[in-house]
C-alpha cells in the first residue's frame, strides 16, 4: 500500500430489519465491509471499504459488490434497502477498516415507518448468475420504493430478467400450474372484467403507468382518485408476489452462502455451505 492514496468508499443504505449489532466485518466478493449501524431516524446506515483514491474501477465495482450484498441482505430478512454512493474521505496509507469511524451522515432515503429488529447477516442467498443479481436489485428498488406505480414496474420487470414472456407466464403459474395463490381479499382488489390476471396487470397496471396518453378504450391512469390508489396498490401486492416465486422458482435462487471465520480465526468472509463444515469454519456472528 506504499506510497498510493487511499479513499475510505462510505456506501449509505437504509435498512427496515435492524441487525442485532452496530458494527459488522465481512468480506464478499473479495471486498472486505465494515458495516456500521447509526440511529435510523437520524441518518442512514453506511458501508465501508477502503479503495485507491485514483482507481475509478475498483471504486465502482465495491460499489456493485456492495448493491449486490444488500439485495441479497434485502431478501433474506424481507426488509426495505436503499443505497446511494456517498463519497467518503481520503485515508493514510495502511489505514485498516478496524480504525475507520463513519464520517458521512445523510438522511434516510426510506420514510421511517417502524423498525423490525434482531435480524442478522450471516446467512444470505447465493446469487450464482448475472440474471439472479439484476432480479434481485430490481426487487430491492421495487420493495424500497415511495410510490407504488414505480413499484409495480420494477416487480413487473423482475419477471421479464429471464426472457420470459411475463404475462404468459403469470397466467400459467397461477391457473395451470397453481403455484401462486391469492386469497379471496386479493382478488376483489383486481378488476379483472373477465379477463386473466396476467392480461389485467400488463393492461391495466403495466402499460397504464409506463404510458399516460393511451388508445380509447384502454384504462388511463388517474394519479389522483382515492380508488385508483387503492386499485394500483392491491395489484402492486399481488404482483410482488409473483416476482417472488419467479426469483425463487424460475430463477433458482434457493442456495445460501454463510458467513464464517476458517478455523474460528480470521477476517469474517461468505463461504458455502459452511455449516457442513463445522471442523473447519464457525460462524461470525452466531
Amino acid at each position: 500500500m506504499t506510497g498510493r492514496y487511499w479513499h475510505a468508499a462510505h456506501i449509505c443504505f437504509d435498512n427496515s430489519a435492524r441487525l442485532t449489532r452496530d458494527v459488522y466485518y465481512f468480506e464478499y466478493r473479495g471486498t472486505r465491509f465494515k458495516l456500521i449501524q447509526n440511529n435510523p431516524r437520524k441518518w442512514s446506515d453506511v458501508l465501508l471499504t477502503i479503495v485507491p483514491a485514483d482507481d475509478r474501477k475498483a471504486q465502482q465495482r465495491a460499489y456493485a459488490i456492495a448493491g449486490e450484498f444488500l439485495s441479497a441482505l434485502a431478501w433474506e430478512n424481507g426488509s426495505r434497502v436503499a443505497l446511494a454512493n456517498c463519497g467518503g474521505p481520503g485515508v493514510p496509507d495502511r489505514y485498516t477498516l478496524r480504525k475507520a469511524r463513519c464520517r458521512v451522515f445523510t438522511f434516510p432515503q426510506v420514510p421511517f415507518g417502524g423498525h423490525m429488529v434482531g435480524y442478522g447477516l450471516s446467512v444470505i442467498p447465493d446469487i450464482e448468475t448475472d440474471v439472479q443479481r439484476i432480479a434481485l436489485t430490481l426487487f430491492r428498488e421495487a420493495r424500497s420504493s415511495n410510490k407504488v406505480w414505480l413499484a409495480f414496474l420494477f416487480y413487473w420487470q423482475v419477471m421479464e430478467v429471464g426472457g420470459d414472456n411475463a404475462v404468459g407466464w403469470v397466467n400459467s403459474v397461477y391457473y395451470k400450474q397453481r403455484k401462486v395463490h391469492l386469497g379471496s381479499e386479493e382478488l376483489q382488489g383486481l378488476p379483472l372484467k373477465g379477463r386473466r390476471i396476467g392480461e389485467y396487470l400488463e393492461d391495466d397496471c403495466r402499460h397504464a403507468i409506463a404510458h399516460i396518453r393511451r388508445r380509447p378504450g384502454k384504462t388511463a391512469l388517474r394519479l389522483d382518485v382515492g380508488d385508483e390508489n387503492r386499485r394500483i396498490a392491491a395489484s402492486t401486492g399481488v404482483v410482488k408476489r409473483f416476482a417472488e416465486h419467479y426469483i425463487r422458482e424460475r430463477l433458482g435462487l434457493k442456495k445460501k452462502v454463510y458467513l464464517v471465520r476458517r478455523r474460528g480465526r480470521g477476517f469474517p468472509t461468505y463461504v458455502d455451505q459452511a455449516i457442513e463444515h463445522r471442523r473447519y469454519s464457525v460462524l461470525a456472528y452466531p
